[in-house]
């Protein structure tokens, strides 16, 4: 993506702290929240006024499309050192923001120091649902500006801590601005042949952790869902993509051969970025019934390759799928509905690629992402 020609000046000068725990050396939906972020502000603020910290990231992780090593100081894990960098560089900080809420004790100590110190903390799903300790719950409450990746983490929050909507903020998660997007949707032939599908082969994929300690993601259902779909003589292939661990890999193995898919279930294991475009365009539904997700950032990667789409409508699946205008939301706990809505999706020959990927650009783009992100630190534009 091109550099942006313009440039944020604040009211006063103002400082940005940008502190994560990885941005760059871990794939998850977390991290690349951290690194598009950072990109942004790089953007917006070009090189000066703004530094990022990570604790865990490594100098040799730093993907200098995003931002330039100089500015981007890594701990490597050496905790205490990110610790008191960190709160030494906060105190003449004007804006710290915080990429998860395991940082915030680090907030909390500059503002004993710094009362009224300004402070910006992501929110982005099952870390920030549940129960926090008190501390946490009356320092948010009082002291912290909450940017949530969707508003049903803002809902949450809101009842769950009783934090002040005015106090909340959704900023979506957006596409890589370094995503070059397809604008034909023909199948790779190179991977037809590499998992042995036919041409006219309906093509159905997941993609996420398969751990047997996340178990909301529902593949096990989509599993299940699909031995009903072979047993009325529907021909498909399902992908199962993700890095498993041996627990899940075993329970997975055992699902798929109870529900009679040795031949139509291919776990193909860990995607790097660089295939995953051939494996969206190979794809004509991507399916994640999911009950735990804070965004979901694979539906909008989906939608922009022009893919049919399935997900769960209990969490933040309905923000990033439009509340039902980029694919079906269905309940994932049913396995009828699951059932249901993939063969809608099989039958559905109106659906248009094109029109799919317009939308979800217009929506979920990172000249969107930008301008969100400007407004609500409230800087103006100058040329």
């Amino acid at each position: 993506m091109p550099f942006i020609k313009y440039s944020i000046v604040p009211k006063k000068r103002n400082e940005i702290l940008f502190l994560n725990l990885y941005a760059f050396s871990l794939t998850g939906g977390v991290e690349k929240v951290s690194r598009k972020f950072i990109y942004a502000i790089g953007q917006l603020l070009g090189h000066q006024a703004w530094v990022s910290y990570s604790m865990h990231d490594e100098k040799k992780d730093t993907d200098i499309r995003y931002i330039s090593p100089d500015q981007y100081q890594t701990f490597g894990g050496a905790k205490l050192s990110f610790v008191a960098a960190s709160f030494l560089k906060g105190l003449k900080s004007n804006i710290i923001v915080l990429s998860h809420i395991n940082l915030l004790p680090i907030a909390k100590l500059i503002t004993v120091f710094k009362p009224k110190q300004r402070i910006i903390m992501f929110a982005h799903g099952i870390e920030v649902w549940d129960t926090l300790p008190k501390w946490k719950t009356k320092f948010l409450q009082e002291k912290v500006q909450i940017w949530a990746v969707s508003n049903y983490t803002r809902d949450k929050m809101i009842v769950q801590h009783q934090i002040s909507p005015q106090q909340i903020k959704v900023l979506n998660n957006c596409l890589s601005p370094f995503l070059h997007l397809p604008d034909h949707f023909e199948k790779p032939k190179h991977l037809l042949e590499k998992y042995q599908i036919g041409e006219n082969t309906p093509v159905i994929f997941t993609l996420n952790r398969l751990s047997a300690s996340e178990k909301y993601k529902g593949y096990d259902k989509v599993i299940m869902a699909l031995g009903k779909l072979k047993q009325q003589n529907q021909n498909f292939t399902y992908l199962l993509a993700g890095k498993a661990d041996e627990v899940e890999h075993i329970r997975l193995t055992k699902l798929i051969e109870e529900n009679n898919l040795i031949n139509e279930v291919k776990m193909i294991g860990y995607l790097s970025e660089e295939e995953l475009t051939p494996h969206f365009l190979l794809s004509d539904l991507f399916i994640m019934p999911s009950k735990g997700e804070g965004f979901g950032i694979v539906f909008i990667e989906a939608a922009a390759h022009g893919c049919k789409v399935i997900g769960g409508n209990v969490d933040g699946s309905t923000d990033a799928l439009l509340n039902g205008k980029l694919g079906q939301l269905i309940n994932p706990n049913e396995e009828t509905e699951i059932l249901k809505a993939v063969q809608n999706a099989l039958a559905n020959k109106e659906h248009q690629p094109h029109q799919q990927q317009q939308i979800t650009v217009e929506h979920f783009g990172f000249d969107s992402y930008l301008k969100k992100v400007k407004e609500l630190l409230n800087y103006s534009i100058v040329n």
